[in-house]
C-alpha cells in the first residue's frame, strides 16, 4: 500500500481525489528487515525500484547494541536521515517501523508524548514530512468489545493521536466483514474518510474504482488525439478500466496541468503538436 502511495506522490497523480504538490525527494528508512528480502520486492512491483533507502539491518557498520539504549534512539533516527542526504526542504521520509522511536513503551503516554514531540521538532528542523509505519493493532476477538473507531485500534498510547497530524489504519476484510480492505484516513484538520482497496494478483494494494496500473493510465492518455474533434468520454471508458467518475477526475487533473484541452462538450484533445 505504501509503495503504491509513494508512486502517486512521485508522479503527482491523484491521491484519494486530491492532486499532490511536487515533492523534491522521497526516501525510505527501514529498521526491522533487510531491504532486499522485504521492502524492495514491493517497491519493484509498484514501479519505484530506485527509491533512495537506508536499511539498518543491512548496515554491518551499525552497532546493534545501541538500540538497547532508549534515550539514544532519536539520535539513531537522525543519523539514518544523515545517510540519505541531500534532503531538500519538502522531502517525504518513510520510517518503517516508527515504534522503536516512540519512547520505548507504546503504552506509556508520557514517554510517547515526549518522543512524538522530538520527532516533530526533528521534522521541522529538517523540513521533512514523515510517515511512520506500525505493524500491530489492538483487536479483541469479541467484536462487541472492539473499539468502534478504527484509529483507536492502533496499538499504543493515545499520545500518538494527540501529537501527530494524521492517523491511517488499514483494516482487513475479515476485521470489518467486507470483501475488501479499508483504509481509514483521519486528519486533525479535515473530516476523516475511508477508501476501499483490493489486492491484485501480485499482492499489490490498489484502490477500488481506479485505473489498475500506470500502463492503463498511459493507455487512456495515448487514446486522446490532438485533432480538433478530440475523443469522447465514452470512447475513453473503453480503455480506462475504471468508472466514469474516476475517469472524469483523471481528466480534470490533466486539464489542470494543461496536458489536455476540451475540444467540445464531453470531448477532449491534446494540444496541437508544434509545427
Amino acid at each position: 500500500l505504501l509503495a503504491w502511495l509513494l508512486t502517486r506522490f512521485r508522479d503527482q497523480l491523484s491521491i484519494f481525489g486530491h492532486l499532490p504538490a511536487a515533492i523534491p525527494r522521497i526516501v525510505f528508512v527501514g529498521i526491522d528487515r533487510s531491504w532486499a528480502q522485504s521492502s524492495k520486492l514491493w517497491f519493484d512491483l509498484a514501479g519505484f525500484p530506485d527509491i533512495p533507502y537506508y536499511s539498518l539491518q543491512d548496515d554491518l557498520n551499525f552497532n546493534i547494541d545501541r538500540l538497547g539504549n532508549r534515550s539514544g534512539r532519536m539520535q539513531i533516527l537522525n543519523e539514518c536521515f544523515d545517510l540519505l542526504e541531500p534532503l531538500p526542504w519538502g522531502t517525504l521520509a518513510i520510517v518503517d517501523p516508527i515504534a522503536p522511536f516512540l519512547g520505548g513503551n507504546l503504552l506509556d503516554y508520557d514517554a510517547c508524548m515526549v518522543a512524538c514531540s522530538k520527532i516533530r521538532r526533528l521534522c521541522v528542523q529538517r523540513g521533512i514530512t514523515l510517515i511512520g509505519l506500525a505493524h500491530a493493532g489492538k483487536l479483541k476477538e469479541d467484536k462487541k468489545q472492539r473499539y468502534a473507531r478504527l484509529q483507536d485500534r492502533i496499538i499504543g498510547s493515545a499520545a500518538q493521536f494527540g501529537y501527530t497530524d494524521t492517523q491511517l489504519y488499514l483494516a482487513s476484510p475479515e476485521e470489518l466483514t467486507v470483501s475488501h480492505y479499508t483504509l481509514l484516513v483521519a486528519p486533525h484538520h479535515t473530516p476523516k474518510f475511508t477508501i476501499p482497496f483490493d489486492r491484485d494478483e501480485n499482492g499489490l494494494f490498489l484502490p477500488q474504482d481506479a485505473p489498475r496500473t500506470a500502463d492503463q493510465e498511459a493507455a487512456v492518455f495515448a487514446a486522446i488525439p490532438d485533432t480538433d474533434e478530440g475523443v469522447s468520454v465514452g470512447e475513453l471508458l473503453l480503455v480506462a478500466g475504471c468508472s466514469r467518475a474516476t475517469l472524469y477526475r483523471t481528466l480534470e487533473e490533466w486539464l489542470a496541468q494543461n496536458l489536455i484541452h476540451r475540444a467540445h462538450r464531453g470531448r477532449y484533445r491534446k494540444p496541437a503538436a508544434d509545427g
